[in-house]
């Protein structure tokens, strides 16, 4: 399985376009790996996690063309992660696909219903809307998919566990501490983690808000992770989705304190594969 970070920033990017503070105003003059867009993860070149309005720098960036992925899997509605309005492109007059495109399916929580409605009956057919409940596998091609509860607002967020040829990924993004339920889940689930990225958007420090995590709640999740056995030494963890408020988040500064720690920190183009 082959993972390619597209995106890796929080809501506001970083440098986050309003903003003087010290951290963004040091992420512009480096350039480079310090600079952060909304977020999304390309798997095997053909399955997008989550659907920003970033969408489309990202494939001109990393030469993608999007009429080769199939499947997109949504976290969660907020809009840096789930942009639907981009989608309306593939309606005729705006769009010339091949006549035998595949098309692509959206997964996510009921939450994606609604506003993908209009927008697939319009789509010339290629594109399809499904939801899925937490906790019951489901095929994505050629990917086996759980949906788990994520801690993050009043919305229905998703995490994913991402099966493929024995290999399996824990993407465990825009979310806090995780709720018992996932954990009662994931204890008697038999998974094994080759890989995990988790949400980072407060890099080095703890917050009181739930929504997130930072460095100290990335190595408790990582220590309970090992503690079930769901990971051990071999297992990959990549922290993402940064946000210029959270300590030393600048990557040129973030980046050797995640290795210190066990960690590897994301950045846009950083390819892992399991």
């Amino acid at each position: 399985m082959k993972i390619k970070f597209l995106g890796t920033a929080a809501a506001e990017a970083f440098p986050a376009m309003f903003c003087d503070c010290e951290q963004c105003v040091k992420a512009r003059k480096l350039g480079g790996k310090n600079i952060r867009t909304r977020s999304q993860t390309l798997i095997d070149d053909e399955l997008f996690i989550d659907y920003p309005s970033d969408t489309y720098y990202h494939i001109i960036k990393h030469k993608i063309n999007l009429l080769d992925i199939k499947s997109v899997l949504i976290t969660h509605i907020h809009d840096d992660h789930f942009y639907p309005n981009d989608l309306n492109w593939m309606a005729r007059g705006f769009s010339c696909p091949p006549s035998d495109w595949h098309g692509i399916t959206v997964y996510g929580s009921r939450d994606i219903e609604q506003p993908l409605a209009d927008i697939a009956a319009n789509s010339q057919g290629y594109l399809r809307c499904e939801s899925n409940p937490v906790f019951k596998p489901f095929k994505v091609g050629d990917y086996v998919v759980t949906a788990l509860k994520a801690t993050h607002g009043t919305e229905n967020p998703y995490i994913y566990v991402i099966e493929k040829e024995n290999k399996t990924l824990f993407y465990a993004q825009d979310t806090g501490l995780l709720p018992e339920e996932t954990w009662e889940y994931l204890k008697d689930s038999g998974f094994y983690f080759d890989a995990v990225v988790m949400d980072c958007t407060a890099g080095t420090t703890d917050i009181a808000y739930s929504a997130h995590m930072g460095l100290p709640r990335n190595i408790k999740t990582r220590d309970m992770l090992f503690e079930y056995g769901l990971a051990d030494e071999n297992t990959k963890f990549i922290l993402n989705h940064f946000s210029h408020n959270g300590g030393d988040a600048v990557y040129d500064d973030f980046s050797p304190i995640a290795e210190k720690n066990g960690f590897i920190a994301s950045f846009e183009g950083l390819k892992i594969e399991i």
